[in-house]
Protein backbone atom coordinates (compact mmCIF):
# COMPACT_ATOMS: atom_id res chain seq x y z
CA UNK A 1 0.00 0.00 0.00
CA UNK A 2 2.85 2.37 0.82
CA UNK A 3 4.37 1.82 -2.63
CA UNK A 4 1.08 2.79 -4.28
CA UNK A 5 0.91 6.00 -2.23
CA UNK A 6 4.50 6.88 -3.16
CA UNK A 7 3.77 6.31 -6.86
CA UNK A 8 0.63 8.44 -6.62
CA UNK A 9 2.71 11.19 -5.03
CA UNK A 10 5.10 11.12 -7.99
CA UNK A 11 2.14 11.44 -10.35
CA UNK A 12 0.59 14.35 -8.46
CA UNK A 13 3.90 16.22 -8.00
CA UNK A 14 5.93 15.17 -11.05
CA UNK A 15 9.67 15.69 -11.14
CA UNK A 16 11.63 16.31 -14.34
CA UNK A 17 12.67 12.64 -14.23
CA UNK A 18 9.04 11.47 -14.00
CA UNK A 19 8.08 13.70 -16.95
CA UNK A 20 10.90 12.15 -19.03
CA UNK A 21 9.86 8.66 -17.91
CA UNK A 22 6.28 9.21 -19.08
CA UNK A 23 7.48 10.66 -22.38
CA UNK A 24 9.79 7.69 -23.08
CA UNK A 25 7.90 4.74 -21.59
CA UNK A 26 5.99 2.19 -23.60
CA UNK A 27 2.21 1.93 -23.91
CA UNK A 28 1.83 -1.04 -21.53
CA UNK A 29 0.75 0.23 -18.07
CA UNK A 30 1.85 -3.02 -16.37
CA UNK A 31 4.89 -3.08 -14.06
CA UNK A 32 6.52 -5.88 -12.10
CA UNK A 33 8.66 -5.68 -8.98
CA UNK A 34 12.28 -6.67 -9.58
CA UNK A 35 15.33 -6.99 -7.36
CA UNK A 36 16.42 -3.50 -6.35
CA UNK A 37 19.53 -2.55 -8.32
CA UNK A 38 21.71 0.53 -8.39
CA UNK A 39 20.95 2.67 -11.41
CA UNK A 40 20.93 6.27 -12.58
CA UNK A 41 17.79 7.75 -14.09
CA UNK A 42 18.15 8.32 -17.80
CA UNK A 43 17.23 7.33 -21.31
CA UNK A 44 18.72 4.05 -22.50
CA UNK A 45 18.40 2.02 -25.69
CA UNK A 46 15.83 -0.18 -23.91
CA UNK A 47 13.81 2.78 -22.59
CA UNK A 48 13.89 5.29 -19.77
CA UNK A 49 15.07 4.16 -16.33
CA UNK A 50 13.47 6.06 -13.47
CA UNK A 51 15.60 5.51 -10.38
CA UNK A 52 14.59 7.67 -7.42
CA UNK A 53 17.31 7.47 -4.80
CA UNK A 54 19.64 5.75 -7.28
CA UNK A 55 17.79 2.41 -7.34
CA UNK A 56 15.28 0.74 -9.65
CA UNK A 57 12.63 -1.51 -8.09
CA UNK A 58 10.01 -1.82 -10.85
CA UNK A 59 10.28 -2.72 -14.53
CA UNK A 60 7.69 -2.03 -17.21
CA UNK A 61 6.40 -5.11 -19.01
CA UNK A 62 6.91 -4.99 -22.80
CA UNK A 63 3.97 -5.20 -25.18
CA UNK A 64 4.82 -8.87 -25.87
CA UNK A 65 4.61 -9.66 -22.13
CA UNK A 66 8.37 -9.99 -21.58
CA UNK A 67 10.47 -8.16 -19.01
CA UNK A 68 13.90 -7.16 -20.33
CA UNK A 69 16.72 -7.98 -17.94
CA UNK A 70 18.97 -6.82 -16.48
CA UNK A 71 16.88 -3.91 -15.25
CA UNK A 72 19.33 -1.06 -15.74
CA UNK A 73 20.67 -2.39 -19.02
CA UNK A 74 22.43 -0.44 -21.74
CA UNK A 75 24.29 2.79 -22.12
CA UNK A 76 22.65 6.09 -21.31
CA UNK A 77 21.58 7.86 -24.50
CA UNK A 78 22.83 11.44 -24.53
Amino acid sequence: MAIILILLGFMIFPSDEMVEFRKNSGPNPTFVMVDSVECESGLRKSGYSYAPGGRVMFKQVSEDGSVEMPVCNGDVVE
